[in-house]
C-alpha cells in the first residue's frame, strides 16, 4: 500500500539513491538499494531531531551527491548524540567492575641520592643542592648517598660534602668499593685479588686480600674500579694475561663515561668491554646498575623498594636500574645527563626534574598524592 508524501517509513526502508556512471541519481522516485542500516529496528527517539529528508526516500531532485551525503551526516550525528548519551551506562558482559578510583601514589619513606653530576661536578655542589639536602634533612626522611665513585674513600668522600656545606655523615655514604668489599669477602673469601683503579680506596677494601700490580704471583680476581692515569696499555695488557689464566673479573662499575668540569670523560665501562671480548669473559658488576648495589643499600637503610625513591643523571645506571628493583627512579638534567641517551633509553624514568634542587618539591607533591 502506497504512503503519502508526510507518512513516515520505517527505519529498514531508508534508501539512498543510486549514482549512474554519470554521476546522476538513477531514475525513480527512489532507488531500489539496501537499507542504510540493517539489523533490528533503530529506536525511533534517535531520529527525532532528524530533518524531514531523513525520514522521507530521497526525492529525485534531491539524487545527487550533496544530499547523500546530507543524509549520512544527519544520520551519523544522530547516532553519536544517542550513543554518548548511553556510554557511561555501557557494561562490559561478564565481570563486572566498579569505575576504578585514582590510583594513589606509593609513599616515599627513604631517598637514595646520588653524588657525582646530581650534587656536585668536580666536587663543587650545583646550584640548590646544599639547601634542597638541608629541606630533605629538616623532614626526617631516612637518606643515603649511593655513588660509583672510585677514586676517594667514604671518608674523603664525607670530608668534601661537609666543606661544601652538605648536611652528611660517613655513614650516609654507600660507594661501589665498599660494596665491591663486601661481594670479595662473601663470594671469594681469602682470594688475592689484583687492583686496577684511579685512586686509593684500600681503607674501603677491609678484608681484601691484595697483590701488588707487577707481582708475579697467581691472582685469583681481578678487580677494575674507576678510569684514570693507571688504565695504560701495560697495566691493561697485564689483565688481559690473568684473565686468560682463569682468574675472575669483578668490576666496581661499567659507566662509559662521567661529568667533569672540562666536559665529560671516559669511565670504566670503556675498557671493561675490550677485557671482556678480548678475554672472552663476563665481569660481575657490584657497584650500580647492580641489583646486588640497590638490595645492599635499601638493607642499609631498613627500606622498602616501594617506599624509596633513588635520583640520578644516569638514566640507565642510576634510574632505570632502580627502577627493574622496584624503587621509583627520578631522573635530573645535570651532570652526564643528555636528551639523545633520555631519547635512546630502554625506559622511561617514573620522574624527570630539572636538578636536585626540585627533589624536595616532588617528595611534597608524592606525600600529598599519597594521602
Amino acid at each position: 500500500m502506497g504512503r503519502t508524501g508526510t507518512s513516515r517509513p520505517r527505519p529498514s526502508e531508508w534508501r539512498i539513491a543510486r549514482r549512474g556512471n554519470d554521476g546522476a541519481a538513477s531514475s525513480g522516485t527512489a532507488a531500489r538499494v539496501r537499507p542504510l542500516f540493517s539489523g533490528p529496528p533503530t529506536p525511533r527517539r534517535w531520529t527525532q531531531s532528524a530533518p524531514v529528508a531523513l525520514t522521507h526516500r530521497v526525492r529525485a531532485g534531491q539524487r545527487g551527491f550533496s544530499a547523500v551525503h546530507r543524509l549520512l551526516t544527519h544520520a551519523l550525528t544522530g547516532m553519536d548524540r544517542r550513543l554518548g548519551e548511553l556510554a557511561p551506562r555501557i557494561q562490559p558482559r561478564g565481570d563486572y567492575r566498579r569505575p576504578m578510583e585514582r590510583e594513589r601514589a606509593p609513599a616515599i619513606r627513604a631517598v637514595l641520592i646520588d653524588i657525582d653530576g646530581v650534587l656536585t661536578v668536580s666536587w663543587e655542589p650545583l646550584p640548590g643542592a646544599v639547601e634542597a639536602m638541608e629541606r630533605l634533612r629538616a623532614a626526617g626522611l631516612p637518606l643515603a648517598l649511593v655513588t660509583n665513585t672510585t677514586s676517594r674513600t667514604r671518608a674523603s668522600i664525607c670530608a668534601r660534602l661537609t666543606g661544601a656545606g652538605f648536611p652528611v655523615s660517613v655513614d650516609d655514604i654507600l660507594t661501589a668499593p665498599a660494596v665491591t668489599a663486601a661481594h670479595l669477602r662473601e663470594n671469594h673469601p681469602g682470594a688475592r685479588c689484583l687492583l686496577l683503579n684511579a685512586g686509593d680506596i684500600q681503607d674501603d677494601l677491609t678484608g681484601v686480600t691484595l697483590v701488588e700490580p707487577e707481582a708475579q704471583a697467581d691472582v685469583d680476581v681481578v678487580v677494575v674500579g674507576g678510569a684514570g692515569d693507571e688504565f695504560g696499555y701495560a697495566a691493561l695488557n697485564r689483565v688481559f694475561h690473568h684473565l686468560q689464566r682463569g682468574a675472575h673479573l669483578v668490576a666496581m662499575h661499567q659507566n662509559l663515561y662521567w661529568r667533569t668540569a672540562d666536559g665529560l670523560d671516559l669511565d670504566t665501562g670503556a675498557f671493561l668491554l675490550g677485557l671482556e671480548r678480548a678475554a672472552r669473559v663476563e665481569a660481575t658488576i657490584t657497584g650500580k646498575p647492580s641489583e646486588a648495589f640497590f638490595a645492599a643499600a635499601l638493607a642499609h637503610l631498613g627500606a622498602d623498594a616501594s617506599a624509596t625513591l633513588m635520583v640520578g643523571d644516569d638514566i640507565e645506571s642510576d634510574v632505570l636500574a632502580a627502577q627493574r628493583s622496584g624503587i621509583t627512579g627520578t631522573l635530573v638534567k645535570t651532570g652526564k645527563y643528555l636528551p639523545e641517551t633520555h631519547r635512546s633509553a630502554d625506559g622511561t624514568p617514573d620522574h624527570v626534574l630539572d636538578s636536585f634542587a626540585a627533589l624536595p618539591d616532588l617528595l611534597e607533591q608524592l606525600a600529598s598524592d599519597s594521602r
